[in-house]
């Protein structure tokens, strides 16, 4: 928190949100919950990450409709972001928090900055490290794209000139976003970019565009690299039990990094000693070191040691770097 204005702030906001709502009276509370558990953004580096969190609040209404029942609604407000490092837990380097509303679009990390939607995912914004956040434009969608289409199928990825790669937004495959103007146009999967259609994630890096498939031939898994087209890299284990050819398990998780799902199991039916979620990085093409892992759910990290790196709470903080 950055003190009793703030938060005063925020309070008439959401109070604003209850009149537009419910209609606020003597039979309408308003309540402050704590803040909710750190989130990953995107990884910055090989050590570094970029958590959130936000302050949660309920607004109850007593005897609503004619049977008279409570209705409750909650969200989220004051959101927070912060400059943590992942392998080795101690003061966060950097944090601030902000009265906007908004999603951050998890995995995307270009030049120190996250990209980050608002106003029920109609406005895109950029928050920069060391900088409050700035709101940008509406986003224009043009035919046949139509809009966002929530955490789990819509990916936001750097890309060139820039401009930011959206991958499974409504209608159309892929697509980009023009972040002087707020279009958001189809990009067309034939051409030169028919490539990318093997893609299981892609992004721009160095200067090229990246792309990476994931593999599963006769029982081992892995990763291709494909740069403007041209396989250049593969990272390939053996004995795999199952295939990992999903978007769901290898995904881009901020900059050179990116993450992939080992199987749980390996051919002979004994456990994968790397089971589960591994930081990798893209170029050169191989898993960090020492080997770190990350939950499902992006709330913390696991050492080669098998200890836990979490971040709670009270660990989260405003403080202007060190």
């Amino acid at each position: 928190m950055k003190g009793g204005m703030k938060k005063f702030q925020v309070a008439l906001v959401v109070v604003l949100a209850c009149v537009s709502m419910w209609g606020c009276g003597e039979d309408t509370t308003f309540k402050w919950e704590g803040r909710s558990a750190s989130r990953v953004v995107s990884l910055v580096d090989d050590s570094l990450v970029l958590l959130y969190n936000c302050r949660s609040y309920s607004v109850c209404h007593e005897g609503v409709g004619p049977l008279g029942y409570d209705e409750c609604n909650g969200g989220c407000e004051n959101y927070g972001l912060f400059l943590a490092n992942y392998r080795k837990k101690q003061p966060i380097y950097w944090g601030d928090t902000s009265n906007l509303v908004i999603a951050f679009m998890r995995g995307f990390y270009r030049d120190s900055t996250v990209i980050f939607l608002k106003d029920n995912y109609r406005e895109f914004g950029f928050w920069k490290i060391g900088e409050q956040p700035k709101s940008a434009k509406k986003l224009k969608w043009n035919s046949p794209c139509s809009g966002y289409d929530g955490y789990n199928f819509t990916r936001f990825r750097p890309w060139i000139n820039g401009s930011v790669l959206l991958i499974g937004a409504k209608g159309c495959g892929y697509a980009v976003l023009d972040t002087s103007t707020g279009n958001v146009n189809e990009l067309l999967m034939d051409g030169e970019y028919a490539w990318l259609k093997e893609c299981t994630d892609v992004t721009y890096l160095d200067g090229k565009e990246v792309c990476l498939r994931a593999v599963y031939e006769d029982g081992r898994y892995g990763v291709w690299v494909y740069e403007n087209g041209i396989k250049t890299d593969s990272l390939v284990w053996e004995n795999a039990k199952w295939s990992i050819v999903s978007e769901d398990n290898v995904k881009i998780i901020g900059g050179k990094l990116f993450l992939i799902e080992h199987p749980t199991r390996l051919l002979d039916g004994k456990s994968n000693p790397l089971n589960g979620w591994t930081v990798n990085i893209i170029n050169p093409l191989n898993p960090v070191t020492p080997m770190i892992r990350m939950d499902k759910i992006y709330s913390l990290f696991v050492d080669s040691m098998g200890s836990e790196i979490k971040y709670d709470v009270d660990d989260l903080y405003v403080v202007k770097g060190r």
